[in-house]
């Protein structure tokens, strides 16, 4: 039988649901952005999607919690078909990188545009690396450890505060690549503002990058 269809943010999602046990769409969504940013953004809608369509996979079960002043709270466990799923796709060789950066395509045109224009997008382009870089400084601090504290429902708490300093190794090489690639593109970026601003580079300045 072939693999149902799935992508990565179908494994993102069981990989929360496998590390942190029980979660709700909301839960999931704050870690994707607090855990996940560096290498996978998702929105809501594509999250409670994944999580419809594992359901019906039966790769994730949902219970309903009832809340007294608010609707019933949906939270979604990951199987054990869920987890065979996630352990087989950790066995398929990973998509090869594809970077998309419009940035980065505009600069490659970049004679088709007055020089005052690429500088402007360069700093545009320091300005938004610089935040993502203090964004993932900042995330650091939901790096999850062994034996997470669990709220009193039982369920883990992807928010405690936590003195155990035995961060898992996996999340921190992924946090320590995102701050290497923001530091390494924001000082090309810095790089190719100086020499955009000084009007070129002469050609036996350059230095081969090879």
């Amino acid at each position: 039988m072939d693999r149902p269809e799935a992508y990565p943010i179908t494994y993102g999602v069981l990989g929360l649901l496998a590390y942190w046990g029980p979660l709700s769409g909301y839960d999931l969504k704050r870690l994707f952005d607090q855990v996940l940013s560096a290498m996978w953004s998702a929105a809501h809608s594509q999250i409670y999607n994944e999580l419809k369509r594992m359901k019906e996979l039966g790769w994730v079960e949902m219970e309903r919690e009832e809340q007294e002043s608010r609707p019933d709270r949906k939270v979604y466990s990951i199987t054990r078909a869920g987890r065979e799923a996630l352990t087989n796709w950790q066995q398929q060789p990973p998509a090869v990188l594809q970077l998309r950066d419009e940035l980065l395509l505009k600069i490659t045109f970049g004679s088709f545009a007055p020089p005052s224009a690429i500088a402007e997008t360069l700093r545009t382009g320091i300005a938004i690396h610089e935040q993502r870089l203090f964004q993932y400084r900042k995330n650091t601090q939901y790096i999850p450890v062994p034996d997470q504290p669990r709220q009193t429902s039982g369920r883990p708490n992807p928010y405690a505060q936590e003195t155990n300093n035995e961060e898992d190794i996996y999340f921190r090489l992924i946090s320590r690549f995102a701050f290497d690639f923001e530091q390494t593109y924001l000082k090309w970026l810095y790089e190719a503002l100086e020499i955009v601003e000084k009007g070129g580079i002469n050609p036996s300045e350059a230095q081969d990058p090879l």
